[in-house]
């Protein structure tokens, strides 16, 4: 039974640190976690090169990841065409299978990339597809030298580190929605507060109900064509006056 080295042990820890930890600074660009993912990825992968791919919707332009100005070139082409492994895997949300470069399947259904990652010397390639919680937004391309098939424990532990970035990337929409959530909240309730202050400041000035001053409020926002909080905030600061019918 074979077994892993403290050092291995080390490093896999630490890639998976790594990844949590990893700052997303923008959603449609989360530079720092994408350069973890590829690292690691080239680390602790074999002989194996890792570009990630990263597509949030398809309005965003990809944003891709990795060692080697060529490799990265041939990553941003690929998503150019729509071709590869990388976006093969992001349209399915599947793994693409380790697959040889100069077979049948990857000549037929990506010509140009496979020609291109062939003269760059690589013989396999796969691609893992990086989960954002129901989403799949990218993944990962393993290209591998030469004929030898890539292990299929190479790929679990890509599929691993991939969803490590992923759950992330999950996480960090999920704490924008929520922030973007409470703002919404959190403007509608000072709206509300405003409102009533105006209203109250009606009511006292001209001696009348405070139905009656947010009749007032709403026909001259209405008539003005202006949001009701705006008119009600000029009010309470004494910049508006109306007056009662």
């Amino acid at each position: 039974m074979s077994t892993v080295s403290p050092s291995r042990q080390q490093q896999l820890a630490q890639a998976f640190v790594d990844l949590a930890a990893s700052p997303v600074t923008e959603a449609s660009d989360p530079t720092g976690l994408l350069a973890a993912l590829a690292a690691h990825g080239t680390e602790l992968l074999g002989d194996c090169s890792a570009i990630v791919l990263y597509v949030p919707d398809d309005a965003c332009g990809p944003e891709v990841a990795g060692t080697g100005q060529e490799l990265l070139h041939l990553a941003r082409s690929a998503a150019t065409w729509g071709e590869g492994p990388g976006s093969e895997a992001r349209r399915t949300g599947f793994p693409v299978a380790d697959t040889a470069l100069d077979g049948d399947r990857a000549r037929r259904d990506w010509p140009r990339y496979t020609a291109r990652a062939v003269e760059l010397g690589y013989g396999r390639v796969a691609a893992l597809p990086l989960h954002v919680g129901e989403d799949t937004l990218g993944a990962l391309v393993l290209l591998g030298p030469g004929s030898t098939p890539l292990p299929h424990e190479l790929l679990a532990l890509g599929q691993a580190l991939t969803d490590a970035a992923g759950w992330n990337l999950e996480r960090d929409r999920r704490l924008r929605e929520s922030r973007a959530l409470a703002d919404q909240l959190g403007q509608a309730l000072t709206s509300r507060i405003v409102i009533e202050q105006a209203k109250g400041t009606l009511a006292a000035r001209h001696s009348i109900t405070v139905d009656e001053a947010f009749r007032i409020l709403r026909s001259h926002a209405r008539s003005h064509r202006r949001r009701i909080n705006e008119v009600a905030r000029e009010v309470v600061e004494r910049k508006l006056d109306l007056q009662a019918d």
